[in-house]
């Protein structure tokens, strides 16, 4: 879990709350209202960086995700301190960074992989686009080409993985017998030609399981074979990242200040 707490640095503050411990904090509402807002500052701070935002020297996400910003959460620890945390893996990974790995060496043996007529492990990996103009998209597809893919036949699937019967299943790279999703036939497919971008190759309109609409969007798809060229996918790891110091920096002067104030004001100085 990674987290920041609501603390006071200042001399001066340290010796009001000194003075502050003669008495009940239920005594102090202006100090208490403080705290509060003091901690709400800091995780809109966080909140903004996960949504996109920036923090001074720190790299902004380029494919922010909702489920790290919903992941900031603030919890009361007691009248007069906060903590704004997150369980998230993606906030620990931030932090401390990841080194880079071969994707044919982990992606090729999991519960999804597939075995080729060779013997060789390889996984089929969707990636979603984004139509022109939308954030949050590590692809976003030329105006061009949506004009185009807009108009097909919708892919949909007709029966997922989990319900294949046990006739249909076959090993994946662990030697598991695992069912595989049946989709529709005829949906539309985007021709390579004349592309600027050939990473759109293939995309197709689809959306998962008949009726409920659950992934519905534009999708390419990419094969990584474990016996795939060298070189080729490698994820080159997360540079650590200083988010939650950044954070408790940019905020620690104003919250300080904020504080300061209300116990001022509740202790009549």
């Amino acid at each position: 879990m990674v987290k920041l707490d609501v603390t006071v640095n200042s001399e001066q503050l340290k010796e009001l709350l000194e003075t502050l411990s003669a008495f009940h904090p239920e005594k102090m509402p202006g100090t208490k209202t403080a705290v509060l807002h003091g901690a709400s500052l800091i995780r809109e701070a966080w909140l903004g960086y996960a949504k996109g935002g920036s923090l001074p020297g720190v790299e902004s996400l380029k494919n922010p995700q909702g489920g790290y910003a919903r992941s900031i959460k603030k919890r009361r620890l007691g009248p007069l301190s906060y903590e704004i945390y997150s369980e998230a893996p993606i906030a620990e990974m931030l932090e401390k960074g990841t080194s880079p790995f071969d994707m044919k060496k982990t992606h090729t043996k999991g519960p999804r992989s597939r075995v080729s007529k060779e013997g060789h492990g390889y996984l089929i990996v969707p990636f979603r686009w984004g139509t022109p103009g939308t954030v949050g998209f590590r692809n976003v597809m030329a105006g061009d080409v949506l004009n185009i893919v807009r108009k097909f036949e919708k892919m949909s699937t007709e029966r997922s993985a989990d319900d294949a019967p046990d006739r249909d299943k076959t090993p994946n790279a662990m030697g598991k017998m695992v069912g595989r999703a049946q989709y529709s036939k005829g949906y539309g497919r985007l021709s390579g030609a004349g592309l600027a971008d050939q990473n759109m190759a293939g995309m197709v309109r689809a959306h998962d399981e008949a009726g409920k609409n659950r992934a519905s969007g534009y999708f390419t798809f990419r094969v990584i074979s474990a016996k795939g060229r060298p070189g080729s996918w490698i994820n080159p790891g997360i540079k650590a990242r200083p988010v939650t110091q950044t954070v408790a920096d940019i905020t620690r002067e104003p919250v300080s200040k904020l504080i300061e104030t209300a116990m001022k004001g509740d202790l009549g100085i």
